[in-house]
């Protein structure tokens, strides 16, 4: 609901102050009194943002899940939702069962820490702050690991190392932690005015970079998938063409993540036409596996699809990026 007001002047033509009437029912509906602080903040786009919430942004947030429902879902949740703190509740003693099943889940989350525990309840607090993890450098780590990931599922691969391939998914789970603590954040971005301001994300980065992340992740998902393939190595030849194509998909990843910080027209242009080569290269090895089957072609042609989706991936990130004036 739209509410127009006029700005009214106090101390006539002269004053220096300006008022306006806030609507009642939202005063209301906020609990909000005569005296009871609310805080005006300035987007980048000249409106003002007057937001009750902001005297409360240092507090605890705090949510109750009972043991018994699916207590994954209720976690996950309840941790993107930007809870810091869920309490775990049963009526019946909680067993030592429930509890290793509760810890291997806060596992798949960063810094989220059973804090107090009893016979009926268990505390889970998350103890990170935005200020000290920002989500850029989140961004950058995941991004990191994801690159390291492509790179040894693809050695892997290759040259038949199992320990290797057992190492990249194993990694995947640092991924999909960091996702996890992204999403939280850029969640709590959008939603709180003053953590959007704290760290430095507009609205419309949050929703970019939500994307970023979610392309990232599925990336880490594609590297597993290959590492998960790995038998025996691959013959020479064969090699020696999926070589050039493992290069080309690490460096549009790397462009198209770069660009979102520091764009660069021409890597926006790189990353496009590199998708279009990948597209015909990719095409001209699959018949080339099926004109001259050695080893596991179906397999074979499985992980050269993953290398097209990583491209793929990547040149959805690239869109994302704008310039930033």
């Amino acid at each position: 609901m739209v509410n127009i007001r006029k700005l009214q002047q106090t101390g006539g033509k002269n004053g220096s102050s300006f008022l306006i009437i806030l609507p009642k029912d939202w005063i209301v509906r906020q609990k909000l009194s005569k005296g009871d602080p609310v805080v005006v903040a300035e987007r980048e786009d000249g409106c003002l943002i007057v937001d009750p919430r902001l005297p409360k942004a240092g507090e605890r947030r705090t949510t109750t899940a009972q043991m018994e429902q699916n207590l994954r879902w209720e976690i996950t949740s309840r941790y993107l939702l930007g809870f810091d703190e869920i309490r775990i509740v049963s009526k019946d003693p909680i067993t030592n069962e429930q509890r290793d099943e509760l810890k291997r889940i806060i596992k798949r989350f960063v810094a989220l820490e059973v804090t107090e525990e009893d016979d009926h309840q268990i505390v889970v607090r998350c103890l990170v702050d935005p200020a000290t993890l920002p989500v850029n450098t989140a961004m950058r780590r995941m991004h990191l690991i994801t690159s390291r990931m492509i790179s040894d599922s693809l050695t892997a691969y290759l040259d038949g190392i199992k320990d290797m391939a057992n190492e990249v998914v194993q990694r995947d789970e640092e991924v999909d932690r960091l996702f996890f603590l992204i999403v939280r954040e850029l969640r709590s971005a959008i939603q709180y005015p003053r953590m959007s301001e704290m760290m430095h994300i507009t609205p419309v980065e949050a929703l970019d970079f939500r994307l970023a992340v979610q392309y990232i992740e599925r990336i880490a998902d594609l590297a597993v998938d290959i590492a998960q393939r790995v038998e025996d190595p691959l013959d020479a030849s064969l090699k020696k063409k999926i070589e050039p194509i493992v290069e080309k998909v690490s460096e549009m990843f790397s462009d198209a993540f770069n660009n979102l910080f520091k764009f660069d027209s021409k890597k926006v242009t790189s990353v496009i036409e590199s998708e279009k080569e990948l597209i015909s290269e990719t095409g001209k090895l699959r018949q080339h596996i099926v004109a001259s089957p050695n080893g596991q072609p179906q397999t074979q042609i499985l992980v050269v699809d993953s290398l097209l989706r990583m491209g793929e991936a990547a040149k959805d990130i690239v869109d994302l990026a704008l310039p930033h004036n």
